[in-house]
């Protein structure tokens, strides 16, 4: 084995030590306890948005996503302007690997984001692309394609790790999937396929450790070697509903078989730490991260927002750190870390400067030997700006692919524009949200407005612009923001707190009591009602209910930084010293970066009369914050009273002119934010106007031409739900079916399908159900909301099991060769969503009649079905009910639900 010095970093997603913890103290994960027992260890607060590419690309560059570039999985490319996935190109500044290349330092990266495409100078790196494989069942994955180009560096890597990708159907049913789910043999697998996303991520992981493995087995001379793992995370999102306690929304018998499987894959990963540890070798350094936490407890969202950036809510701000090896302390805690810390300390550990540039510190505290720091100005040179050149738009278009495949992303948009704008919405929501992370509230303004002004329905654009906007002394623009969201909002919950916002906003803190009082009630666990509250009763100095309240949100959730501040603030104000620098120091373990968690510190060793480390805290305040008066007054004064009358000098002038410069540019600021602002609003007014008058004409071209009260006779229901039968029954029974024949007879529907491709336009072009008048037309359910209300409607409503439902999408796609367009959790919480609403509007609305057609009543009595059609329809003339009866085929009832079934 080598003597050189080296370190191993390792990503999991999304560990927790809300789940790690019970099992380090069950014994169970061995290798992590051996890292956390014999070195450092401690939270590792995440950064926002809390989306993986932007935060491991932070975790690698010590750098925020407005540096870094990396802002989703997808970006838009700018010479082609097509939608593409995020790759090294897309980075605009350097990793640690490079950066330790600079120093004829050697790296192995495996699985980490934004790496596609990638040339490492010294060493060996596998993309994240390397485990990706077709979300398809039934293909067989001897006919795989090739991971996509630029997955390896160098290039000839692939004749030997191609053939390590390990598939879903090498992952034994009792060998692999029973210890995870040990009652796998009784889930039928045709209605129930969560087995099968359970190989596939398990899959992704054993393909990512076989690549890792090899690489630190077959080329041993390494520095540094950074292995990312999804796993714990993509489980997470699957499994974590059903872990213990039982959700109210968990049916019982899910959660007695899926309870086990969160703890069964940190075991996973622990024993996968132990053979990377036992390559890399004893006097190797090793360093565990994870970029956020993942709620396991009461905290677990129960319903999520219809907003792609919704799934974050699952994701607990508190990740975890752990270090051990050669140089690092043993058995001592870590408080106050965050991602971007990871780089500077790593390069202190190799003996390196740290880039001024970098937004992180060295966490001194995990060294054994206090060693200075070292800085440059910056890593980065002007010419290594686009190092990685962009991959040819097939490959960019194939690993796209794969990622919607993967469920991943969602479908694009088949417009190439509307696809790109689509990107680009999120992508500037992820970079305001950045911005707004670290107080960048200037560069956040004009990006939130723009969200804003796009889509005013969205309460998490409109609520964060006017935050922004009260940040940046714009009130009345503030105010005015909040205002319009309560015209959207019917939960009178959110509304209430909408109304106390903006009455804290202006100062009036009685009215926000007045406000909440009324919803305090119906949401007596509610965080954000909770964190206002406290806030409110901080201003007006009511201590013993600020603290009362600050207690129940602590028993709610133990790391609310929110709640640590209000009860430092109320143990200073009740002169209680000690309990304020405990709670301070509390808050500054969650979040180093907060300027007044170290004031609050600074106030209460002040009070203890530990005057020099009250400086130290008063200093690290104004560090964070420049602007903060308080802190450069009481520092000071301090100084001033440990006879340090030049620094004293200083830091007073220092005060003073931060006093009377804050006051005059800010009123300049705020004079010229506000014009700005007007003149964005000017450009956003022309713009709509501009698109209303589109609109009109688009309105003109599509004029109802038929009298009110025409009927019509619609077929609906979920796709896959009987729609086409119903139709081959109708028009065996005489009625003329809508079809324009462009979808022929396949496989999954020998007999037909009876569709107008045209009727997709409904939502743009709803007159265009004229054209019908007189037949029988098919509308999928999504669809009947947009039929014109002047119009009336018979509509025969198919209704199936959403499970036999998802089983016939999932065997058409897989006929076609296709994989889903998402995880089965998710298109079934949408397919269930979309019935309802559905079945809700037609049944209330008085221009539909309804009839709902049970699918297995249809077909296990065809006759009586038939004859009650005939009845809901004689409007519109006899039936032949015998006929329609013979369109009725029982054995093409193909995805029926069973009982049981065989394991993965």
């Amino acid at each position: 084995m080598t003597s050189r010095r080296r370190l191993l970093l390792i990503g999991w997603d999304a560990a927790d030590w809300k789940l790690i913890h019970p099992l380090l103290d069950a014994g169970q994960l061995p290798h992590l306890q051996r890292l956390v027992e014999h070195g450092t260890s401690g939270n590792l607060a995440t950064l926002e948005p809390p989306l993986s590419p932007l935060l491991w690309t932070s975790i690698a560059t010590g750098k925020h996503a407005y540096q870094h570039g990396v802002l989703g999985f997808t970006e838009v490319d700018p010479a082609t302007g097509l939608v593409v996935a995020v790759s090294a190109a897309t980075r605009r500044c350097q990793t640690l690997w490079e950066l330790l290349a600079k120093r004829g330092l050697k790296s192995h990266v495996v699985n980490w984001f934004a790496t596609q495409g990638e040339r490492l100078p010294h060493g060996c790196l596998v993309a994240n692309t390397f485990a990706h494989f077709p979300h398809n069942r039934d293909q067989d994955p001897a006919t795989w394609p090739a991971p996509a180009q630029g997955t390896y560096w160098p290039e000839s890597l692939a004749e030997r790790l191609n053939p390590l990708r390990v598939s879903p159907w090498d992952i034994d049913g009792d060998e692999i999937i029973r210890l995870f789910v040990p009652e796998a043999p009784r889930i039928d697998q045709q209605r129930d396929r969560r087995l099968w996303d359970l190989a596939e991520k398990l899959a992704e992981t054993f393909s990512t450790h076989a690549a890792a493995c090899h690489l630190l087995e077959q080329e041993p001379e390494w520095d540094f070697a950074a292995i990312y793992y999804r796993g714990i995370d993509e489980l997470g999102h699957d499994f974590m509903p059903f872990h213990p306690p039982r959700l109210p929304t968990v049916a019982p018998a899910d959660f007695e078989l899926y309870q086990h499987v969160m703890e069964a894959t940190y075991k996973l990963h622990d024993l996968l730490l132990g053979r990377l540890m036992q390559l890399a070798g004893p006097e190797t350094a090793v360093v565990v991260v994870s970029d956020h936490g993942f709620h396991s407890d009461h905290l677990r969202p129960l319903q999520l927002p219809e907003v792609r950036s919704a799934i974050t809510q699952w994701h607990r701000p508190q990740g975890i750190f752990v270090a051990q090896g050669p140089g690092i302390a043993q058995d001592a805690l870590l408080h106050g870390a965050r991602l971007l810390d990871i780089t500077p300390t790593i390069l202190h550990w190799f003996g390196l400067p740290v880039g001024a540039d970098m937004e992180g510190r060295v966490l001194s505290e995990v060294f054994a030997a206090d060693t200075p720091v070292t800085t440059i100005p910056t890593w980065e040179s002007p010419g290594e700006v686009q190092r990685h050149p962009r991959l040819p738009a097939s490959e960019q278009q194939a690993v796209l692919e794969q990622l919607v495949a993967l469920g991943y992303l969602d479908p694009l948009p088949a417009d190439a524009g509307l696809a790109a704008a689509e990107c680009e919405l999120e992508n500037d929501w992820s970079l305001a949200r950045a911005c707004m992370d670290v107080g960048r509230f200037e560069q956040a303004l004009p990006l939130l407005e723009s969200l804003f002004f796009r889509f005013p329905e969205r309460q998490d654009f409109c609520q964060t612009l006017s935050l922004c906007q009260r940040k940046l002394g714009l009130h009345t623009e503030a105010r005015h923001t909040l205002e319009a969201c309560l015209d959207l909002i019917a939960n009178p919950k959110w509304a209430a707190l909408i109304r106390a916002r903006a009455a804290a906003e202006a100062g009036d803190h009685h009215a926000v009591l007045a406000q909440l009082e009324h919803v305090r009630d119906r949401a007596p666990r509610d965080l954000r009602l909770l964190d206002l509250l406290g806030q409110t009763l901080l201003h007006l100095r009511r201590w013993h209910d600020c603290a009362e309240v600050c207690r129940t949100a602590l028993g709610i959730d133990r790391d609310n930084i929110l709640a640590r501040l209000g009860l430092a603030r109320c143990a200073l104000a009740q002169k209680q010293p000690q309990l304020t620098v405990d709670h301070a120091l509390e808050a500054i373990g969650l979040h180093y970066g907060n300027p007044w968690a170290h004031l609050l510190l600074g106030l209460g060793l002040r009070q203890l009369g530990r005057r020099a480390e009250a400086i130290q805290a008063f200093r690290v305040s104004l560090k964070l914050n420049p602007q903060l008066r308080t802190a450069a007054r009481l520092l000071a004064g301090l100084e001033a009273e440990l006879g340090l009358p030049h620094q004293a000098a200083v830091s007073e002038s220092d005060a003073r002119r931060r006093q009377l410069d804050e006051s005059v540019l800010r009123s300049r600021q705020v004079e010229r934010l506000r014009h700005e602002s007007a003149q964005r609003a000017q450009e956003f007014l022309a713009a709509r106007a501009k698109l209303r008058e589109s609109e009109r004409l688009r309105r003109e071209q599509n004029q109802p031409s038929l009298a009110p009260g025409t009927e019509f006779v619609i077929v609906s229901g979920l796709p896959r739900s009987g729609t086409s039968l119903m139709m081959q029954m109708l028009a065996a029974a005489g009625l003329t079916p809508m079809t324009d024949g462009v979808r022929t007879p396949d496989l999954d529907n020998p007999l037909g399908y009876y569709e107008w491709e045209e009727i997709r336009q409904l939502p743009q072009r709803p007159y265009l159900i004229e054209k019908a008048q007189g037949k029988v037309c098919k509308v999928i359910s999504p669809l009947l909301k947009h039929l014109p209300q002047r119009y009336r409607y018979h509509v025969i409503f198919m209704s199936r099991p959403i499970e036999e439902v998802l089983a016939s999408q999932a065997r058409m796609r897989a006929h076609r060769g296709e994989g889903p367009a998402s995880s089965e959790r998710e298109l079934r919480t949408a397919l269930t969503r979309e019935d309802d609403f559905a079945r809700r509007g037609t049944a209330t609305h008085d221009g539909f009649r309804l009839q709902i057609v049970d699918y297995h009543r249809l077909i296990e009595s065809p006759d009586v079905v038939a004859t009650e059609i005939a009845d809901f329809l004689k409007s519109h003339g006899s039936l032949d009910t015998a006929a329609m009866v013979a369109q009725v085929r029982p054995t093409l009832y193909r995805q029926r639900l069973a009982t049981t079934g065989r394991s993965v």
